[in-house]
């Protein structure tokens, strides 16, 4: 893209645009591996020589820098990927204003440091958060060249940026957890991270802004961004509503069974789902003036999330009562029950991965922030409702939650496409059913093995293999053509 020629780019439809989704996600989903492979092996590292309280403060200091990245971005990234004509103009105004709002923010957070540390009545929360605060000024730095690398559909760039900082994080917080740093350690994996991914963006990238602010860019990239940023914000309340009232009431030690269950779950499965709708949302920009066509889209890139994600999901709470003393250790047996019933979560929002997407590109922000106003208040009342019961409480509201807004939703996505309700449930009926043999066949397996005296570790293996290759095989059987698509996908991932 030669931002030097021309001062008004249109993004047009390619001729190559399905190859270069498929090759997009094919790219994903393997790179995707190694990266939630690195995440599982630190988080089990950091799980066996940090205790609960550790990272319950360190989720405490990372909760606010979270909803306060929203602001930070403003959403102007976003708005930069769905306009399908943006200008030189468009892209440093973005990149000052969202610059100068991550400095606001990281100024903002260092003097609340102590309001933060009150809220939770943790002073040890204080120093922890002022450092995070740092995390506002890095993401700003990077937000436009992450969009427009999205937008030009350079998904390896971006897969290596996030793989580099997951790999380099993970060894400095290894590093000082083995150092007896404590949360420390998260925060540090955290800004760790960040920095690697800023400096690989800035490599990757070709841009640089120019010493140029138009309020007529910010008027136009704004009227995108404030539909969207409230849903972000809402969206981001659905999704941490729960740690809140949980660091609020119940303490950093319980946050902490909570926020390690919930990363087991949702890093190292539900962001199986992240990098197919990463790919899609520019694809769906771009052949958004086409609902049926996107609709197609909507549903094909379902059916491959739904593949991935609802067999782990069913898995998982299946070997959930082995997997976690084997692989966390003895001291984090609490986070059995909460695991399990965030399994039951996972699997409901991974099914809406796309939506978010599909909307923005169909340009339905008002119906996108009317749906996430009515989940925020679901989710928020079933989590204030569960508290009651402490964090098994809070995940069993979750779970309600997220399993009754799944049909609300997927209904506002389809009348927006013009696509029938009924296709959605056809799309992903076979892999609900066969992840639903396999998940009988495997729990009927492990507690067999349990009854005779088999070990947790060797039930683990052996339920997981079983439960592997009864999936393939079920699903083979029952759908040949949707294995062989995904198996395309595999195949093209480094075209």
């Amino acid at each position: 893209m030669n931002i030097e020629s021309t001062e008004v780019e249109t993004t047009e439809t390619p001729p190559t645009l399905r190859q270069q989704v498929v090759s997009g996600v094919g790219w994903k989903v393997a790179t995707v591996v190694v990266v939630q492979v690195t995440r599982i092996v630190v988080g089990v590292i950091l799980a066996r020589l940090l205790v609960p309280r550790d990272f319950g403060l360190a989720s405490m200091a990372l909760l606010f820098v979270g909803v306060a990245s929203v602001f930070t971005d403003l959403s102007f990234g976003q708005a930069l990927i769905a306009r399908r004509e943006i200008s030189e103009r468009d892209r440093s105004t973005a990149f000052w204003t969202t610059l100068a709002a991550g400095a606001l923010c990281c100024g903002g957070g260092v003097a609340a440091a102590p309001l933060v540390a009150d809220f939770f009545s943790t002073p040890a929360v204080s120093h922890l958060f002022a450092v995070t605060s740092i995390l506002f000024l890095i993401t700003s730095f990077s937000s436009t060249q992450i969009a427009l690398l999205t937008r030009e559909l350079r998904f390896r760039s971006l897969q290596l940026r996030e793989m580099a900082g997951v790999v380099l994080g993970g060894v400095a917080g290894v590093v000082l957890a083995f150092a007896g740093l404590g949360a420390w350690a998260i925060v540090v994996q955290a800004l760790t991270a960040e920095c690697v991914s800023l400096v690989l963006v800035w490599r990757f990238s070709s841009w640089r802004p120019r010493a140029t602010w138009s309020a007529e860019s910010f008027r136009r990239l704004g009227s995108f961004a404030g539909k969207t940023s409230g849903a972000r914000v809402l969206g981001y309340v659905n999704l941490n509503a729960d740690n809140f009232l949980i660091a609020r009431f119940l303490g950093a030690a319980p946050l902490g069974i909570y926020s390690v269950a919930y990363n087991v779950m949702f890093a190292s499965l539900s962001r199986l789902a992240a990098p197919i709708q990463q790919v899609l949302f520019p694809a769906f920009a771009r052949i958004a003036a086409d609902p049926p066509r996107a609709g197609g889209a909507w549903l094909r890139g379902n059916r491959i999330v739904a593949v991935i994600t609802v067999p782990a999901f069913v898995g998982l709470a299946i070997v959930a009562p082995d997997f976690v003393p084997v692989v966390l250790g003895h001291r984090w047996h609490k986070v059995i029950p909460v695991l399990q019933l965030l399994c039951i979560a996972g699997l409901s929002q991974s099914l809406q991965t796309l939506n978010h997407s599909m909307l923005q590109a169909l340009d339905r922000a008002g119906a996108l922030l009317a749906f996430m106003i009515f989940s925020a208040t679901l989710t928020v009342s079933a989590f204030a409702i569960g508290l009651h019961w402490g964090v098994v409480g809070v995940a069993a509201g979750f779970a309600a939650a997220r399993t009754t807004v799944l049909p609300v939703f997927t209904t506002i996505v389809s009348r927006a496409a013009q696509t029938a309700v009924l296709a959605f449930v056809a799309a992903v009926r076979p892999v609900l059913e066969v992840s639903a043999a396999m998940g009988a066949l495997a729990l009927a397996l492990r507690l067999g093995f349990e009854d005779v005296g088999v070990s947790a570790g060797l039930r683990l293996v052996a339920v997981v293999l079983f439960g592997a290759a009864a999936y393939l095989g079920l699903l083979a059987w029952r759908e040949p053509e949707l294995v062989r698509e995904v198996w395309g996908l595999v195949r093209r991932r480094g075209r």
